[in-house]
């Protein structure tokens, strides 16, 4: 009886050692797995994935208006980096005013977006911008209807838009001004 007690024990001792491999040969697969989550988790959260260069199609435009599509003439890099830093704000609410003297138009109404190429730009005009409302005010009171109905007096206006408010920037002492306004309503009546 007592070497049937030692067969069985010994029986057991061997069943013992061969799952702790298999519980060892686990852990090391999870341990591995858990490794290349982590390595695809952190590049696809780092922007390994992402895809680096924009559409074709982008365009960027220029402080003199004119538009540059990507072409390699100007160095394909540097414009796709513009198109991509570029930010909207609006001016709001819009500016309504009304014409000097007698005119066929009384008032008129226009929507502002300015654009910036970087987040100190535009806190620079949120935190000044009753000043730039007034001074847009101002110099929008002083135009003439006949001045205003024509392109080329719309664009010297948006030029003189653009200059003023980066003088009161540039007062203020804000490092970058503006590099762009665009008018996305202009009603007259």
């Amino acid at each position: 009886m007592a070497d049937e007690d030692l067969d069985l024990d010994s029986g057991e001792e061997e069943e013992a050692p061969k799952s702790s491999k298999k519980m060892m040969i686990i852990i090391i697969v999870g341990v591995v797995l858990l490794l290349i989550i982590g390595i695809l988790g952190g590049m696809f959260f780092g922007g390994f994935f992402d895809d680096p260069a924009p559409t074709e199609t982008s365009q960027s435009v220029d402080a003199g208006g004119e538009e540059e599509g990507d072409s390699d003439s100007n160095g394909g890099a540097e414009s796709t980096e513009e198109v991509a830093d570029i930010s909207y704000w609006p001016l709001e609410p819009a500016f309504v005013l009304n014409f000097e003297g007698k005119s066929k138009a009384r008032f008129m109404q226009i929507g502002l977006e300015v654009s910036v190429t970087n987040e100190k730009s535009y806190a620079a005009v949120k935190k000044h911008l009753p000043v730039i409302r007034n001074e847009i005010v101002l110099l929008l009171s002083g135009q003439k209807y006949e001045e205003m109905v024509t392109p080329d007096g719309k664009e010297q206006l948006r030029a003189e838009l653009i200059e003023t408010i980066n003088i009161i920037l540039k007062k203020h002492k804000a490092k970058k001004g503006i590099d762009n306004i665009y008018f996305t309503s202009f009603v007259m009546q």
